[in-house]
């Protein structure tokens, strides 16, 4: 920093140069603050962790993602604790969390996995920076990692049967988690929303379930129509789930609420069992072949963007990817140039 800009720094005022003897007491402080947040350390930035929950909870995010942001920073502190050497006094730069990456790829992590961790990273990040905790924007210098086109492809229909024949309907978790793919094939519902809809949540003459807000990824409340066939198997599920005096309609066997991972694995085991291996067989993987069904029978994308609860319509258009089969098929209905001719 120059004499003249020291003056104007201080003063607000413009001068021409002035001659004096050394750098002076008065910028002491400020080259003192700014070796503070530069450097800023691990150490620190696990600590200040609670604090970025409690803001976070202020705005009024969901339980799930507030549980989603512990959980993955509780994973990072892990690898940091495994695998960096004194990583307390690290600094707080690109590097480390490219080294958290490179771990990520190594233990063979899945790009949408890989990606879900980073992001809470990098949300925490953008905010230590807009509190002006850190000098550098570190967050938009992580990158996220490319994921593969044929994981946003969704389920076909006879694949979609083929891990129906593989399912042992005697055995309550297999027929538990026959309905949870039946109930989104139907109506889209994510996992995490579907695994806390209780038993005073269905709507028996409606033929609807309800996601309440305190669960909804949006924070918005939504009901969402079921089919009748579908309604029929989930009554049986919450049969089970009455006689064993239990609030939630998807237990797990010992009749404890189920965890998302343990229902992700089981699809995957069935998608692998069934001989699908070319792609994904998760939830989610069912709730964006609902997306492309839904369209394809003709739902207007209003009404899909309302089912699968997207807050904007332009992610409601990454779900549906059509093939050109189906255009052409929808091209040959409309048969506009017949009006002209």
């Amino acid at each position: 920093m120059g004499c003249a800009q020291s003056y104007k720094h201080f003063t607000g005022k413009s001068r021409k140069r002035i001659l004096f003897d050394g750098v002076g007491e008065a910028l002491e402080p400020l080259h003192q603050e700014k070796e503070q947040k530069d450097s800023f350390n691990i150490g620190e930035f696990l600590k200040l962790h609670d604090q970025f929950m409690t803001v976070k909870k202020l705005e009024g995010l969901s339980n799930k993602t507030i549980s989603d942001h512990l959980l993955f920073m509780e994973y990072y502190k892990r690898w940091l604790i495994d695998d960096v050497k004194d990583y307390e006094n690290r600094s707080v730069e690109k590097g480390i969390f490219l080294q958290y990456t490179a771990y990520l790829f190594q233990k063979e992590y899945k790009p949408c996995t890989i990606n879900i961790r980073l992001r809470t990273i990098k949300c925490y990040l953008r905010w230590l920076y807009t509190e002006k905790i850190t000098t550098d924007d570190i967050s938009s210098k992580i990158k996220l990692v490319k994921v593969p086109k044929d994981t946003k492809e969704p389920l076909t229909i006879s694949e979609v049967k083929k891990i129906f024949r593989v399912l042992n309907l005697n055995e309550y978790s297999q027929f538990r988690d026959y309905v949870i793919m039946l109930v989104i094939l139907d109506c889209g519902v994510r996992i995490n929303e579907l695994l806390n809809v209780k038993i005073e949540d269905f709507n028996s003459k409606d033929k609807t379930i309800k996601i309440g807000s305190e669960t909804a990824k949006t924070r918005e409340s939504r009901v969402l129509p079921l089919s009748s066939k579908t309604v029929r198997y989930l009554k049986k599920l919450m049969k089970i789930a009455k006689d064993n005096d239990e609030d939630y309609i998807f237990c797990s066997s010992y009749g404890d609420r189920i965890m998302t991972v343990n229902v992700i694995k089981n699809f995957e085991k069935y998608g692998k069992r069934a001989g699908i291996t070319n792609k994904q067989t998760t939830p989610h993987q069912y709730r964006r072949t609902f997306a492309v069904e839904a369209v394809k029978a003709g739902i207007d994308i209003f009404s899909l963007q309302k089912m699968l609860g997207h807050s904007s319509i332009s992610t409601t258009r990454i779900y549906v990817n059509l093939d050109n089969s189906h255009i052409i098929k929808a091209h040959n209905k409309l048969n506009i140039i017949n009006k002209f001719l």
